[in-house]
């Protein structure tokens, strides 16, 4: 008689290395797992990026970032193309000690393409309370487990350029607000926060109340000027200058208009002119700007008391306007 064991689905298996479990379960993504079963299933077979990225359901970026994560992790190796299980011992080297490194160095960092291996951003979750919540609040806000080249970002920003993590946390929460939570984005914030000296909660607190302000008054006047388009850097630089000088919207608005009225166009370093020149004279509303008018009244002398009204200062504005062109 004759007799065949039937292991239905099981009749058709491949190996997957153990340490894939025992070690990167916990920090690989899923569609870092889902690259590698694949090119198990398949070994052998030559594939491109964006065939793996096809059969999986991933981007080709994601399928090429699976492979440095594998590579990182030891559990293959190779290059150009042909990778092969890692043959090299799997060393565990202790953490360095953190250090906070030159000014000039860590804004170095933040330009640079340093690249923490996952496994010793893991070491740093699973022992380090405070990147773990920094972490946390990161998957928090996105709804998702952060990726490895978020966390890679996290940790060039607390650890390399030496970002407080509560200040870090903090950054990362105010980038969500304004929908810009992505690591070049984050890098471009920590390292305005670093050169600024923002250091503690009570300074993050401070700029991000100033830069919510700025983007409110930044979209409020892409809305009034009709821009398509974002502001230049040196356009922003106005808008900042405006707002740390307190100078009120209905000011803003009645510059704008009378900047059209007198140059034809809008003209950022008109409008300037005028702000600066109210604020000089104190004005805080539309009111006292319009009743600055001339005086006819005689005084003591017999003469004609005369002070400088509006058209005049718009008319010193543009002299100056004109001298910077």
């Amino acid at each position: 008689m004759a007799y065949r064991l039937n292991l239905g689905a099981w009749n058709s298996v491949f190996a997957v290395p153990s340490c894939v479990v025992d070690e990167n379960i916990k920090i690989a993504s899923g569609e870092h797992i889902k690259v590698l079963l694949y090119m198990l299933r398949n070994s052998g077979n030559l594939f491109l990026s964006e065939d793996i990225a096809s059969a999986v359901g991933v981007d080709k970026n994601t399928v090429e970032e699976a492979f440095i994560f594998w590579q990182n992790v030891g559990v293959i190796s190779g290059e150009k193309g042909e990778l092969m299980p890692s043959a090299s011992e799997r060393i565990e080297t202790a953490k360095p000690a953190i250090t906070v490194p030159e000014r000039n160095t860590a804004v170095a960092k933040l330009t640079s393409d340093t690249q923490f291996p996952p496994k010793e951003i893991a070491n740093a979750v699973n022992s380090d309370r405070a990147f773990r919540y920094l972490c946390e609040t990161f998957e928090r806000h996105a709804g998702r487990p952060t990726k490895h080249s978020e966390r890679n970002t996290l940790m060039v920003i607390t650890e390399e350029v030496g970002i407080p993590v509560e200040v870090a946390v903090m950054m990362v929460e105010y980038c969500f607000s304004i929908d810009k939570a992505t690591p070049a984005y984050m890098k471009s914030v920590a390292k305005d926060w670093y050169e600024s000296g923002i250091d503690t909660i009570a300074k993050a607190e401070e700029r991000i109340a100033g830069l919510k302000v700025r983007n409110s008054l930044e979209g409020r006047l892409r809305t009034k000027f009709g821009m398509a388009t974002a502001f230049s850097a040196k356009q922003k630089e106005y808008i900042t200058a405006w707002s740390e000088l307190n100078i009120a919207d209905e000011l803003i608005d009645e510059a704008y208009e009378k900047t059209l009225n007198s140059t034809g166009k809008l003209s950022f370093p008109y409008m300037d002119t005028i702000l600066r020149s109210w604020a000089e004279k104190g004005y805080t509303t539309v009111e006292q700007v319009n009743s600055e008018k001339p005086s006819g009244s005689n005084n003591a002398s017999g003469g004609t008391a005369m002070s400088f009204d509006i058209d005049m200062l718009e008319e010193s504005a543009y002299e100056r306007y004109r001298r910077k062109k």
